[in-house]
Formats: C-alpha cells, sequence, structure tokens
C-alpha cells in the first residue's frame, strides 16, 4: 500500500491531527488558554533563535577573534569547498523529505538549516522536535505521516553513518603509508567486524521487520537510506579537499587519518561540543605525528570558526530577524 493511502484512508484522524492543537490535556484548549498560548509562542518565536546568537557569539570570543583572522588559510578554492560543505547535509535532508512526503505545501531550505542548528548547537535531536512542530502546524498532512518519516529518516541516517564509518576505515587500512598512532590501524582487520556490525544489524532489521518497525515501502527506505550514505560519502570527500587545499598537511595519507578521527569522534555519545574535542584531539595528534602544529592549528581553528560563523550568518541572523517580523508566521515557530 502507498505510504500515503495507509492514512487518507482515515479522514477523521487525518483532520483530527491536521486542525486540533497539539496540547497534552484537552482542558486547556479553551479561549483564555490560547490567548496566553499564542502570547508564549510568540515569545518562544525570537528568544530561542536569539539565545543561539548569543550563543554562537561566546563561543567565537572563546576561539579568539583575532586568532581566527591570523589562522585563515590562504587561497579562494578552500573556501569555495568550506562554504559548499556547509549546505551538503541540509540539501540531502530537503531531498529525502520532500520525496516522502511529497507535499504540494513548500519545504524550504531555510527551515531544515534551522533543524541543523538546533542538533548542533542546542540538545541533540532538538532540531528534530521543532522539524516536527513545524511540519505538524505548516504542512497539511497527517500527525502520523510527520511523525513516522522524521523517525524513519533518521534510523537510516545513522545506519548511513555507521556505513561510512567502516567504508573511511577500510579505505585508511588500505592506504600507503598510513602511520596515525592514536588509532589502532595494525589491528584494523581484528575490529573490522566491530565496527562493521552494527550498520550490518541496523539494517537486517530493517530489511526483516519491515512491516513493524517502520511504514515506508522497500522502494522508499533504499531510496532513503541511499540519500543519506551518499550525502555521509560526499561530506568526508568535502573533508579531505579541505586538508589537501589547506596546506596543512603535505601527505594525503595523513589528511585522511584527520579526516576518519573527526568522523570516530563525530560517533561518540558525548554532550560537549564535539567540534571542540576533535581540536584538542587533532592538536595532540599534531604533535605525535611531528606535523607543523602551528599550521594544523590554524586549519582546526578555522573549521571550528567558518561553522559558527557560517550558523550565525546564514542561519541565526536570518531566522531572527524573520521571527520580528512575522512571529505567527510557521504555526509560531518562525518564518
Amino acid at each position: 500500500m502507498p505510504y500515503f493511502e495507509r492514512f487518507e484512508n482515515k479522514p477523521e484522524r487525518a483532520r483530527r491531527d491536521v486542525k486540533q492543537p497539539w496540547l497534552p490535556f484537552a482542558w486547556l484548549d479553551g479561549p483564555r488558554w490560547r490567548s496566553w498560548g499564542a502570547r508564549a509562542l510568540r515569545v518562544a518565536s525570537w528568544l530561542l533563535p536569539a539565545a543561539l546568537l548569543a550563543y554562537l557569539g561566546y563561543r567565537l570570543d572563546q576561539i579568539g577573534w583575532a586568532q581566527i583572522w591570523r589562522a585563515r588559510p590562504a587561497g579562494w578554492t578552500y573556501y569555495a569547498v568550506l562554504g559548499t560543505l556547509f549546505f551538503v547535509q541540509p540539501i540531502a535532508d530537503l531531498a529525502v523529505y520532500r520525496n516522502l512526503w511529497r507535499s504540494p505545501a513548500p519545504l524550504r531550505l531555510s527551515i531544515i538549516l534551522r533543524k541543523r542548528l538546533l542538533n548542533a548547537l542546542a540538545l541533540e535531536y532538538s532540531g528534530e522536535a521543532y522539524f516536527c512542530a513545524w511540519a505538524m502546524g505548516c504542512l497539511a498532512l497527517p500527525r502520523g505521516v510527520v511523525l513516522h518519516a522524521i523517525k524513519d529518516s533518521n534510523v537510516l541516517s545513522a545506519a548511513a553513518g555507521l556505513a561510512t564509518v567502516v567504508v573511511m576505515v577500510s579505505l585508511l587500512a588500505l592506504t600507503a603509508g598510513a602511520a596515525f598512532h592514536a588509532l589502532p590501524l595494525d589491528g584494523l582487520w581484528v575490529y573490522g567486524p566491530l565496527v562493521a556490525a552494527p550498520p550490518l544489524v541496523l539494517l537486517a532489521v530493517i530489511a526483516v521487520a519491515r512491516r513493524h518497525v517502520t511504514v515506508l515501502s522497500a522502494r522508499q527506505l533504499a531510496q532513503t537510506f541511499s540519500l543519506h550514505f551518499a550525502r555521509s560519502l560526499v561530506g568526508e570527500a568535502f573533508q579531505f579537499a579541505l586538508w589537501l587545499l589547506s596546506g596543512a598537511i603535505a601527505s594525503p595519507a595523513v589528511c585522511l587519518e584527520f579526516v576518519v578521527l573527526k568522523l570516530l569522534i563525530s560517533r561518540l555519545p558525548i554532550g560537549v561540543s564535539k567540534d571542540l574535542v576533535f581540536v584538542g584531539t587533532g592538536m595532540a595528534a599534531a604533535q605525535m605525528l611531528n606535523l607543523s602544529t602551528t599550521a594544523v592549528a590554524a586549519v582546526l581553528t578555522t573549521l571550528t570558526a567558518s561553522d559558527y560563523l557560517l550558523n550565525l550568518s546564514v542561519v541565526g541572523l536570518p531566522w531572527l530577524f524573520g521571527s520580528i517580523r512575522a512571529p505567527f508566521r510557521d504555526g509560531g515557530v518562525g518564518t
């Protein structure tokens, strides 16, 4: 049965899901509480982006504005690749949800960028919560369609990320001249099955028990996984190109080691900023490999600061200004 027909055959449920407010208690659905709720949404619509902007400014000040300017690599190609990398994941997510929902209502890239901003700088998966609330308020889709699509996309994205780890670690093991002593490269063939097991098990569960864990068809599963996997591989290729173009590391094999190091850190279940963890770990790795600590530090600083700057200028400021101009647009969660 096609994806939407499972919900279109239930007009009462669909109408209830779209029109009624998403409130935990029925007694809150009254004129007085609606008025207070509207005011709270108006305040939250600009407080959230304002708080994120303040946090971004604080983090950039911690890194140091003068240090960021002095540490910048030369060459416009480096910055072109850096700016393109910023949009790889949002564009892939936009393609995934447009393919799943096929909704006539516009799903804009700006909404996906906000989701990415919240996931990166606020609580993990807070961007998914914002995206879910926006979709329920702004798209003419049943609640079940929205929830299942976001859940299934995140599960398949996690599987694609783990599969990317397998590909990159295997590529690093096959690379001649790899000598990154911080990772047990000599034992990669021993630990390889352990690295490959999680994505294989996850994909096997989805394939065998598909009707019990997802509402997507087999074709939609394959399309969604392929988009996430391609996005992950393209992102790692851009990371590799950045290290080569920076000039901080002459050996392509060592550039690949730093790419894999960042990928492994991104999979760690830690609450602190993984970008800052990578900066500290990369500095230690540069010393162990007898690399130019100053040059590596410049690239690490630029990579970290540029992400904050792009989030500030491309996502944060337009979100804040749009929320101030039209706080009720997009269902009260910002424009």
